[in-house]
């Protein structure tokens, strides 16, 4: 384990594991899946598969700077994905929980938890609920939601209420649903009416974490992601957009002149394809990630203290099956992330990439235990500009060997990673230095 702390600061779900699909062998080849295939790759450079729902949290939150605390930031992603072998079953699944946790620094801790439940309230209409965790160096947001689902000729129409202590914070989303999780295809829409009680349905300011922040411009996020499987083929695509805000900063009802003004907006958006083809399994996904604010006095317009963030990967993957009971794999993952902040604090601009190589080997000693073997090499790229840049590691190589056990009690799955660095750190390590990961699915 590292022994520097970090203060705490504020992707997606895939893991180099794909055992459980069948086998390419097992699927005959379609004359028309290069064309497919070209179709979907278009898409993919918009952006890795996520909920429909969002919220403002997703954006005002989110950092690329702050990664930098953990010089292995992207590398501990990877290893704390899902498991893409478990997802169908998470899909199809009325009643489940999954969570993503690991170690980030000796201070800093991952975790990404789901948990969702259904039952019914009528003939055909259901009642769901649903707890969405994701704490870690990205972004940072707690969601408990209650939906109600009413399906009709023209789809599944919805809505859904997101509470929270800060009366003001709290969500609410109109959703329509074509298409099941098992159909051939899929569309999720929604529109999501953020903070509702904050001067939109009460008409009146309303405290934000004890201080009054009455928006002047409401944001709304509309969203939307489409999915196509097939025997061969699944390509999803999506988007979610939170639109501009502004907020009044009451700093003290005696003075007005001292009030802020804040603004924020952002976009998110993904696309994978998974194919069957030539005797491997193919992926390819992409996601961007962008936000924008601003914080000035009312009275001063200009500075603005803009502060511009954005975030955007690419990935492939190639998998085949080489003996009965083993797999190897090669997976290559592109990340770059900007972080530009404008007067009145120095403009300093950072700049990274990150460049992934993973090899892996995959043996299923029993059809209930999956043993995983590989390694990764990142080559980060670091540039910052301006008097009071943010605190980076700089360019760097960073080199883990990692081994992993998945293993399926009953309708539990569990995954257990063990990353070990290889290369000499520029803080002191006592012994090896380790991070481990765990990963937990589970259906009733």
């Amino acid at each position: 384990m590292r022994a520097r702390a970090t203060p705490a600061a504020p992707s997606t779900h895939h893991s180099g594991a794909g055992q459980g699909l069948p086998s390419a062998a097992a699927v005959r080849p379609s004359a028309a899946l290069g064309a497919t295939l070209a179709a979907c790759a278009i898409l993919v450079l918009l952006g890795s598969p996520l909920p429909a729902r969002g919220g403002v949290e997703e954006f005002s939150t989110f950092s690329v700077e702050a990664q930098e605390d953990d010089d292995e930031s992207l590398l501990d992603h990877l290893l704390a994905r899902m498991p893409l072998a478990w997802r169908d079953e998470w899909e199809r699944s009325p009643l489940a929980i999954r969570s993503a946790q690991g170690c980030l620094t000796s201070g800093e801790w991952s975790n990404q938890t789901d948990f969702k439940m259904r039952t019914s309230i009528g003939r055909r209409a259901w009642f769901g609920a649903a707890l969405r965790q994701y704490e870690n160096d990205r972004i940072q947001y707690d969601y408990t939601e209650f939906s109600i689902h009413v399906p009709t000729r023209l789809g599944t129409a919805g809505w859904m209420f997101r509470p929270s202590r800060d009366k003001a914070s709290q969500d609410m989303a109109l959703m329509w649903d074509l298409g099941a999780d098992t159909s051939a295809f899929q569309v999720r829409g929604v529109f999501g009416l953020e903070d509702v009680f904050n001067n939109f349905w009460e008409f009146r300011q309303v405290a934000t974490g004890g201080r009054a922040e009455p928006y002047l411009r409401h944001p709304w996020e509309p969203g939307l992601s489409v999915i196509v499987r097939r025997p061969r083929l699944r390509a999803e695509v999506g988007g979610r957009y939170l639109t501009p805000s502004t907020k009044r900063v009451i700093i003290t009802y005696a003075d007005p002149s001292l009030d802020h003004v804040k603004t924020l907006w952002g976009t998110l958006a993904w696309a994978s394809v998974e194919a069957r083809a030539l005797g491997f399994e193919w992926e390819i996904r992409s996601l961007n990630h962008q936000a924008s604010s601003t914080e000035h006095p009312i009275v001063e317009p200009q500075p603005d203290g803009h502060n511009f963030r954005r975030q955007w990967s690419v990935e492939g993957a190639a998998r085949r099956r080489i003996a009965a009971r083993l797999t190897a794999e090669a997976r290559w993952h592109y990340q770059s992330r900007t972080q530009v902040h404008a007067a009145p604090v120095d403009p300093p601009r950072f700049d990274g990439v990150d460049r992934v190589l993973q090899l892996e080997a995959a043996w299923s000693a029993t059809p209930s235990l999956l043993l995983r073997l590989g390694g990764l090499r990142d080559r980060v790229t670091i540039r910052n500009s301006g008097i009071t840049a943010p605190f980076s590691f700089g360019s760097r190589t960073e080199t883990r060997a990692y081994l992993a056990a998945m293993a399926r009690f009953g309708r539990v799955n569990l995954q257990i990673v063990e990353g070990i660095e290889v290369d000499h750190e520029p803080y002191e390590v006592w012994a090896v230095h380790d991070k481990g990961f765990v990963q937990l699915q589970a259906s009733f």
